[in-house]
């Protein structure tokens, strides 16, 4: 990693902290890491049908339809018909799952705010700036072999 690897380490341990944060919330609501995912896509965006949120997660319709059925089973989620296409189906928050998703959301939102309230405008605009070219570029699909392998 060279003179980047304090810096990359940084933000590796950054992406951890959110995932065990993820983790943790999830363990206190019956669900895993993808449930939390997929309620807060929900909560932020609003509904979304199964096949939509198999590409956010990156996993088989089939195994959204079962995290789908998980959270609808714990009264997070419900189905309801597409408005325009009868053929499809949209996943929504339940009342239920908007209050538990809106407790961790806030929770979320609290602590990543604390955390740039000493920060100048400056200085929070460029993290921001740095953040969304971080996403862009882990986003990238690259076809090279072993290239997505880091942890």
């Amino acid at each position: 990693m060279g003179e980047h690897s304090e810096f990359t380490r940084a933000v590796r341990e950054l992406v951890l902290a959110g995932e065990r944060f993820r983790a943790r919330a999830g363990r206190r609501r019956g669900i895993g890491p993808s449930g939390i995912t997929v309620m807060t896509t929900l909560l932020l965006d609003g509904p979304r049908g199964p096949s939509e949120l198999a590409g956010l997660l990156d996993i088989t319709t089939a195994s959204a339809t079962e995290l789908v059925d998980r959270l609808q089973a714990l009264g997070f989620v419900q189905r309801r018909p597409h408005p325009r296409d009868r053929r499809r189906l949209l996943v929504e928050l339940t009342d239920t799952g908007a209050q538990e998703i809106g407790a961790v959301f806030e929770s979320f939102t609290a602590r990543v705010e604390r955390s740039g309230e000493a920060m100048s405008a400056g200085d929070r605009a460029a993290v921001l700036e740095f953040v969304r070219t971080v996403r862009r570029n882990l986003g990238e699909e690259d076809h090279r072999a072993g290239e997505d392998t880091a942890s």
